[in-house]
């Protein structure tokens, strides 16, 4: 692919041992982590021998004598590698603040006080738990420091529970039921398991959570250096405008279908629609203008998208999603974690986007009002400044001029048109000026004016897929960071 971003020279930091720790990679809102196959650049160069970071990362700290289980159950388990999938299978539909106390569940083995550990886990997608053989004894773990520690800790001591040994990090001798020796454990003592935090859009967030639910708690942070991938740490501007970008969208898209009327045209299922005849066979003019009538449609049809269509194409709509209300900068979850200072001994490495690759989110971003940005976050929102500590902080800023915020396909309306129009056909029937001999046959045509419309404002779903799929999380595995 080729690149049209600013080639960076290699960002060295001063790091401890403990970045030698395994890497999680922890999701946004709209990315729930089921795209890192083993071909994936970010799984190889995090995972793979082949990748970057097991030859700088990995130099003594290789953990390649097994996989670690606790990590998503709808993705591949690697040995360096875990995704913090806190969402599910199907994206959307979760507060942040509870997307932070799923994390705090995965790392730390347990609920944060006053919070329920079965119902804050019970969810498809989740793996906290797991076993391993030592001493041909089964060892069972709670949490992900717990499973390095039950296979890389030096000295291991266990619990009965339920008839099972439960590997106890901080469990006193005295008290253990059962200790075995690793004879290459890696760690004397359970603190110093630090891992190296990735962390993709409003995942950086819920770190930020779950280091303030540490904090309250008076225990260990287990993390040695964060990298965080265009994070509206501020917030997402796009809150304040996103119920009338939609309306504004539409209207340019129909203004340049009317310009294109002559010579456009749309393929679908082998047939072929003009411009012109999407004209007469539909009602696309009511959607054209200034007067009350279209300005009215337009606004229809764009709250229709906030407020019906799933974004997630199962039961989650844009306009009601926790995590987007969570990221609105008035919010108090954003108040909230502004609160929350970070350790100063663990460096930051921020990556903030200029524009975006595709030129739907370019389009995207003007009608959201924003500036510099990725077609989601503006990169004002991803300063860290609002933090109290921000001036002891140890932030490297990499600006990267052109990526996207989040790789595609993952908007299943988009790519499902057919199955959504059908789904609401009951509404957007509305659209066809006169039934012809089947429903099928209408689907089709709306499903024609819908793609047109994509079209003319960039989303050419095949042409984006081959052409201006590329986020930055892509930038962030094909330019990797050289930790020291």
């Amino acid at each position: 692919m080729k690149k049209y971003m600013i080639l960076l020279p290699f960002v060295f930091l001063s790091l401890s041992l403990y970045c030698q720790n395994p890497i999680v990679y922890l999701p946004g809102m709209f990315d729930n982590g089921d795209q890192l196959n083993p071909d994936n650049q970010l799984v190889i160069q995090c995972n793979s021998p082949d990748g970057f970071y097991y030859h700088t990362l990995f130099k003594k700290f290789l953990f390649d004598q097994e996989v670690l289980l606790c990590s998503s159950q709808i993705v591949e388990k690697y040995q360096r590698l875990v995704v913090a999938n806190l969402i599910g299978p199907y994206r959307t539909n979760i507060s942040l603040e509870l997307m932070g106390e799923r994390l705090f569940c995965l790392l730390i083995g347990r609920a944060p006080k006053r919070k329920s550990y079965h119902k804050l886990t019970k969810y498809k997608g989740c793996d906290f738990s797991g076993t391993c053989i030592r001493n041909k004894q089964e060892i069972y773990f709670q949490g992900l420091i717990a499973e390095i520690w039950a296979k890389y800790g030096k000295v291991v001591h266990c619990q009965k529970s339920n008839n099972h040994w439960l590997a106890k990090p901080y469990l006193d001798q005295s008290k253990s039921d059962f200790t075995y020796q690793n004879p290459t454990g890696y760690f004397d003592h359970p603190d110093q398991i630090k891992l190296t935090m990735i962390t993709h859009s409003s995942g950086g967030l819920a770190l930020r959570y779950f280091i303030g639910l540490c904090q309250n708690e008076n225990i260990s942070i287990p993390v040695a250096q964060i990298v965080n991938l265009s994070v509206p740490q501020k917030g997402a501007r796009m809150n304040y405008t996103l119920n009338q970008a939609f309306p504004r969208l539409i209207e340019d898209a129909i203004n340049q279908f009317y310009e294109n009327q002559e010579t456009g045209s749309i393929t679908i299922n082998h047939q072929e629609y003009t411009y012109s005849e999407l004209l007469t066979k539909t009602r696309i003019q009511l959607l054209k203008g200034d007067q009350w009538i279209a300005r009215l449609a337009r606004k229809i049809i764009g709250l229709y998208i906030l407020y019906r269509i799933p974004f997630d194409g199962k039961k989650s709509v844009l306009a009601n999603d926790p995590a987007l209300h969570d990221l609105h900068p008035d919010h108090k979850f954003i108040k909230k974690i502004s609160e929350i200072s970070l350790p100063a001994a663990i460096p930051i490495i921020n990556y903030k986007v200029t524009s975006p690759y595709a030129m739907v989110f370019e389009n995207i971003g003007k009608y959201l009002q924003l500036e510099q940005h990725d077609g989601v976050v503006d990169s004002r929102d991803t300063s860290l400044s609002s933090i109290p500590n921000f001036k002891q902080l140890n932030i490297t800023n990499i600006y990267v001029k052109k990526a996207n915020h989040i790789p595609l396909p993952y908007i299943k309306p988009l790519f499902e048109l057919e199955e959504t129009i059908n789904h609401h056909y009951r509404f957007l029937r509305i659209l066809v000026k006169e039934k012809t001999s089947s429903k099928e046959k209408d689907i089709l045509l709306i499903q024609a004016v819908f793609t047109a419309i994509m079209n003319e404002v960039g989303l050419d779903l095949d042409y984006f897929m081959e052409h201006e799929n590329y986020s930055v999380i892509d930038y962030f595995a094909e330019n990797p960071v050289e930790f020291k």
